[in-house]
């Protein structure tokens, strides 16, 4: 019963560690998303999701990347199920942590809530979430995402380690079953 927690626990190692893909080289530019960056935000940030934070009291989703929902379960590699939103939202708080966060809002959803591009130290964090497997590239959205979660997946990072339902696929069953 001891390999899910050292499961977990190689996970967060992972979070704080460097990933290929997400280095200096490959780390994407402002406004990637977005011809022109609407508004700048900086400060302190606070992980609330494995796509969304807080930053300076105002909350931003990672655009360009889907993480797993509140009450989605996953499997590890030997089959012991985890709450994977959970795990998720503490990779991207250890990766915030105690730094300043800035980011570029590039767009509102339909409900108003910011999205857009945000750093750590320079380094994008929907990429780092992406390479460390504990988020997916949202494919309807964008490509920027492409080999850091091809470098995740051929590594068997994070989610790719077991068994889990990409989130927009775990809504969708969920709405079709409350439908019933």
């Amino acid at each position: 019963m001891r390999r899910p927690r050292c499961f977990e626990l190689i996970a967060i190692l992972l979070a704080v560690l460097p990933a290929g893909p997400v280095s200096a080289a490959t780390a994407q530019k402002p406004g990637k998303f977005s011809g022109v960056p609407n508004t700048t935000i900086k400060g302190e940030g606070k992980a609330l999701e494995g796509d969304l934070l807080s930053v300076a009291g105002t909350t931003v989703r990672l655009m360009g990347i889907d993480a797993p929902d509140p009450g989605q379960k996953c499997k590890n590699r030997y089959g012991h199920e985890l709450d994977c939103f959970t795990i998720a939202r503490d990779v991207l708080a250890t990766l915030i942590k105690d730094q300043e966060v800035e980011c570029t809002v590039a767009d509102e959803d339909r409900n108003r809530q910011k999205q857009g591009e945000c750093r750590v130290r320079g380094i994008d964090l929907g990429g780092a979430m992406v390479a460390r497997g504990w988020a997916f590239q949202f494919w309807g959205r964008t490509q920027a995402y492409q080999s850091a979660e091809a470098y995740a997946q051929s590594k068997r990072m994070g989610l790719w380690a077991g068994r889990v339902e990409k989130p927009w696929e775990w809504r969708s069953r969920r709405l079709r079953e409350q439908a019933r």
